[in-house]
């Protein structure tokens, strides 16, 4: 695999990883508004969850597109 292959798998992988973590806040974000502490609780790990995920997708998409520096 050459550099420009990998770097194109990073980013797809680190897209999909973001999209996939704001589906999941999405997704959990209504039952948030809840008065139920079951639905709080059942709600918020995956808001969590989804959160981690898509901050992990932004930190790779950051590092994988930085410029180099060729001296």
């Amino acid at each position: 695999m050459t550099n420009k292959t990998i770097k194109l798998v990073v980013n797809t992988l680190s897209s999909g990883f973001i999209l996939i973590g704001l589906f999941g806040m999405l997704f959990c974000f209504p039952f948030l508004w809840s008065a139920d502490w079951a639905d709080l609780v059942g709600a918020g790990f995956p808001f969590v969850g989804g959160s981690i995920l898509c901050a992990a997708g932004l930190i790779a998409l950051a590092l994988n597109n930085r410029p180099t520096n060729v001296s």
